[in-house]
């Protein structure tokens, strides 16, 4: 009789061959079934905090809060090296599922930049305590809180755009944790220029158009809506010392 005990192994070997990585990744986790990026949990690190891929499912989002504010933890020293101190609170809306003190510490780190507002010479800026007077207040909000406070003021961002009136900047939730098209996989990057957007009106500066196809975009353009073929950029001093702008757009 013949012998077919190795051919039988070999069967049997390429068979486990088959089943060993379905079998791993049932109890491993390995990446056979897509997963989408997790939501922003509270007290993750900012510097961990990116894009998520284009095949992610988006994270589900309040679109309303409870209107009522929460403030972050203590304070900063002064950022820039002259000129009008501008003090200032970061507060979170509760019920958005984003944590007060995270958020503070994206806009502290984007204040502090030197591509940002301080490049100029003209203005500092230093985060003060709840409960002391403030020049200014950045708001994360929900969609619906974002709609109706920016509306109040006459801005109308049907709850997917960001404004500021007054002393108080309103920064849409949504945006914040999705960004737009023109940023996919810059979330980080976005957040920054959303935040040196509303901060540039608080500071002034309106509106312009990109200034070439190709160049950077200023930070006082509407980047979220729409590049016009500009490349994405958060700064208004990109190299940390020329301020770049644009032709002003329509009122």
């Amino acid at each position: 009789m013949t012998r077919r005990w190795p051919l039988v192994l070999l069967m049997v070997s390429f068979a486990i061959g088959l089943v060993a990585p379905f079998t791993a990744s049932r109890f491993f986790g390995t990446a056979l079934i897509p997963l989408a990026a997790p939501a922003t949990s509270p007290g993750v690190p900012f510097a961990v905090l990116r894009g998520p891929p284009a095949s992610a499912t988006p994270p589900a989002l309040p679109t309303e809060g409870s209107g009522v504010y929460v403030a972050a933890h203590g304070s900063t020293g002064r950022v820039g090296w002259r000129g009008q101190l501008v003090r200032y609170q970061a507060v979170v809306e509760d019920g958005g599922g984003v944590d007060p003190d995270a958020f503070a510490g994206v806009v502290d780190a984007t204040l502090a930049d030197p591509r940002g507002w301080t490049a100029g010479g003209t203005w500092l800026f230093q985060r003060v305590p709840a409960g002391t007077p403030t020049d200014l207040v950045v708001h994360l909000t929900t969609p619906g809180t974002t709609e109706a406070r920016c509306s109040a003021i006459g801005v109308r961002t049907g709850g997917e755009i960001s404004c500021r009136g007054g002393r108080d900047v309103f920064i849409n939730l949504k945006r914040w944790q999705l960004a737009v098209p023109g940023y996919t996989g810059r979330l980080a990057d976005y957040r920054r220029m959303v935040v040196n957007h509303e901060v540039g009106h608080y500071l002034g500066h309106g509106h312009v158009l990109c200034p070439a196809k190709g160049s950077p975009a200023p930070v006082m353009q509407t980047q979220s809506i729409a590049l016009d073929g500009c490349s994405p950029n958060p700064w208004p001093y990109p190299d940390g010392r020329t301020f770049l702008t644009g032709p002003l757009a329509p009122p």
